[in-house]
């Protein structure tokens, strides 16, 4: 089941493709979701399936809805024929427009830096979130996605199939065809919880109001073990690489749950916490029954949960106050996501997404291997607190800790049109065969479902049309991409690929196309949810509660042995700093040398970035240094772990200064100074005249006035430029010799 998810949606491989196509989706739900509406007005419970959130319009937000619209659909046919036929196949615009490919050795990415400084949780919660507002599932018509002779990800075409649809819908021009998700809209950790009872139930177990899990606190399996085979049925856990058992993956709310280590992860992450709430509500209320316990876990945990998305990830990626100021819930507010949001903007993330998973410790440094993110797809045994070796890849599991604390140490990939080869060529291939393209499946999705091109889609939202393609992107390279990939000019441009392009709004990761979809989003998903958090009123034992989870940092550290994070996990900003500093033997002025070069090297020697002193002999390295022209190519201080700052060599100076030992970046937020150096000067320069006398001939007596700069003793001499602290020995014309240290523009002279 292929699911058009924003962050990744899946590319089902042909036989689970075959094995589902006898599964029909239940969209007969959608002619009895007033009967399945079981709240009142006076009900505190929010509800499983959505129906009811909204009380006048109890199906607004609910499982198995369609998704609305913000803009007109664009059907080639007016009906469902896909959008923008005419245009480039899929695959051919995503290899003009989006390889990350180095140009000196194909086989490996440019690495890149989000100029945003996000963390790798700005892809990987964002996914997390995505899956828990929208899921479309394949299984219409097929459609695959040409590939070009010679392109290394054919011969074959790439598998594609449509989205199934709403059979109301289709019927005619003016009741175009639309497509429906199958869980809720709401943020209300649908992908935890679930967004039918009968999965609700299934993953309970109905004692002291937990979840269930597994040895180790993990996920449960997806298997009789902990689930009837009605359950498992229920449950149907996605399986697309085929890597494993079925029986042997995770069971989770969402169907997507095994998709990739990082968002299992993050799903176990929210299972554990909702038991350490229940468990804590035990203890202060030992006359609970299991459903008031289970029932405020959930409202607590899903309250941490929507406090971390308005108050740390929309603000780290769309700036401090792209949404305007709560002011209450409005049920005139429709939540239910749009097609716009799910096919278009919130895929955004798969241009931040890292070729690697690091997995590591509380300093900062790898506990085991990073994980190539080609071998990570629905492969459990990667998560085992036992430390096994994983057959399929190598490598050793670890607990969750270890991934978590991975995903907070290093920057994302910068937001731009380019994707690693990864998930543009190895999605779901789990380094043992051929993989699709998501980049290609992300443009075959948004013509799939009708999505209008770029410039109609701006234009529907309330931005002006653009002409060319430098009003896009101020990157020279990218508009010629562009203009190549879609030489029927501005207005074939697909939205997906439009939208990537766009210079960033300021203080956002995304262009005022995504920016504009996702605030707008975003903006009813708040206002329109009747249990919105900020819409609840807590008790004070509530409040206690909620003050334990108000981030995502305490929430990881609250379930999990991880203690060192940074206040705010979905940035990542880290420093090294000192000075250059003049010396000569014993006497030190304690003065800067300027424009001294300085590299930050890791402790294989590799550079990772190269600076000057300033005037005063300060150096500085953060996440955006850089020695290329290209501020997002080879970075500075990125990720953590031990560094090493060296002084390059020059006939300047001479360093006198033990090199420092090499620094440890521990987590984000680390901000090392005093990495200093000594140096003396090498250089004396040539005098611009012939030097005179120094003060009256005879032996030497008490200095002379100093004269205008560059003189010394009132006589034409000796022109200094030199720096701070360098030593001259000069001869006189009597056969005495006058030593000083110059230091500026005065000249010191030595007894």
């Amino acid at each position: 089941m292929q699911s058009t998810n924003p962050l990744f949606f899946r590319a089902t491989a042909r036989s689970q493709a075959t094995r589902r196509s006898s599964k029909t989706v239940h969209f007969q739900s959608l002619e009895t979701l007033e009967s399945r509406l079981h709240l009142t007005a006076a009900a505190t419970v929010e509800p499983i399936d959505g129906v009811g959130n909204n009380l006048a319009n109890p199906t607004w937000g609910s499982t198995g809805t369609d998704l609305i619209r913000l803009a007109t659909a664009a059907y080639a046919d007016g009906i469902d024929s896909p959008s923008l036929p005419n245009d480039l196949s899929a695959r051919e615009i995503s290899n003009i427009i989006n390889s990350q490919a180095d140009p000196a050795d194909s086989s490996d990415d440019i690495g890149t830096v989000d100029q945003n400084s996000l963390s790798d949780f700005g892809y990987a919660f964002g996914q997390f979130m995505d899956h828990d507002l929208d899921n479309t599932p394949d299984g219409g018509a097929s459609d695959p996605i040409a590939v070009a002779a010679g392109d290394p990800i054919g011969p074959d075409p790439l598998p594609f199939t449509r989205s199934q649809t709403d059979p109301a819908t289709g019927t005619s021009t003016s009741n175009p065809t639309q497509q429906v998700t199958t869980v809720t809209s709401y943020f209300d950790l649908s992908q935890v919880y679930g967004s039918t009872q009968v999965v609700a139930d299934a993953l309970r177990t109905f004692e002291g109001g937990l979840l269930k899990t597994s040895p180790g606190n993990m996920l449960p399996y997806d298997n009789t073990t902990y689930f009837t085979q009605a359950q498992i049925t229920a449950l149907n856990m996605a399986n697309d690489s085929g890597a494993v058992a079925t029986s042997n993956l995770f069971a989770a709310g969402d169907v997507r749950a095994n998709e990739n280590l990082e968002l299992t992860t993050l799903e176990t992450l929210f299972v554990r916490n909702h038991n350490l709430i229940a468990t804590e509500l035990q203890k202060e209320h030992s006359n609970w029954t299991d459903e008031q316990l289970y029932q405020e876990a959930r409202k607590l945990n899903i309250a941490e949960y929507q406090s971390i998305i308005y108050n740390e990830w929309i603000p780290a990626v769309l700036g401090q106050n792209a949404l305007s100021k709560y002011t209450g819930y409005k049920s005139t507010v429709n939540a239910t996501i749009s097609n716009e949001f799910s096919t278009v903007a919130f895929r955004f993330g798969h241009s931040l997404v890292s070729p690697t998973i690091a997995r590591d410790g509380n300093d900062g440094e790898a506990v085991t291997d990073d994980v190539p993110l080609s071998e990570d797809f629905f492969d459990p045994n990667l998560l085992n607190p036992s430390g096994v070796v994983d057959p399929l890849t190598g490598e050793v599991s670890t607990d969750i800790g270890a991934v978590l604390k991975g995903e907070a140490d290093g920057n994302g990939q910068a937001m731009d049109t380019m994707a690693v080869s990864a998930i543009r060529n190895l999605l779901f291939g789990n380094g043992i065969s051929g993989g699709q393209d998501l980049i290609a499946l992300d443009v075959q999705r948004g013509r799939d479902h009708g999505i209008p091109d770029y410039n109609s889609l701006r234009v529907d939202l309330g931005l002006p049309a653009i002409t060319s393609f430098s009003q896009i992107t101020s990157n020279v390279q990218v508009q010629a991409e562009l203009e190549e990939a879609y030489p029927g000019g501005v207005n074939t441009i697909d939205a997906f690929e439009g939208g990537l392009a766009e210079d960033h709004v300021a203080g956002s990761d995304v262009g005022p196309l995504f920016q504009a979809i996702m605030v707008n989003q975003f903006t009813r998903l708040r206002d329109g949810d009747r249990f919105f958090y900020l819409n609840e009123n807590f008790n004070s034992n509530e409040n206690a509660i909620l003050q334990q989870g108000g981030s995502l940092a305490k929430v990881i550290e609250a379930n999990t042995d991880v203690t060192n994070l940074q206040s705010d996990v979905f940035k990542f900003q880290a420093s090294i700093s000192g000075t250059v500093a003049s010396a000569n033997g014993q006497l030190s002025f304690g003065h800067g040398v300027p424009n001294v070069t300085v590299d930050l090297e890791d402790t294989s020697g590799d550079l990772l970035a190269t600076t000057l002193t300033d005037a005063q002999g300060n150096y500085s390295f953060n996440q955006l240094s850089t020695g290329n022209t290209d501020a997002s190519i080879t970075p500075g201080v990125s990720v953590t772990g031990l560094y090493q700052v060296v002084l390059a060599p020059s006939t300047s100076v001479k360093q006198i200064s033990t090199t420092p030992a090499a620094v440890l970046v521990s987590a984000g937020d680390t901000n090392l100074n005093g990495v200093n150096f000594k140096v003396i000067s090498t250089t004396v320069h040539q005098p611009t005249r012939p030097p005179g006398p120094v003060g009256s001939a005879g032996p030497l007596g008490p200095p002379a006035p100093l004269g205008p700069p560059g003189r010394i003793g009132g006589s034409p001499g000796f022109i200094a430029q030199l720096g701070g602290g360098t030593a001259i020995t000069m001869s006189l014309a009597n056969g005495n010799q006058i030593q000083f240290i110059m230091d500026g523009n005065l000249a010191q002279l030595v007894d």
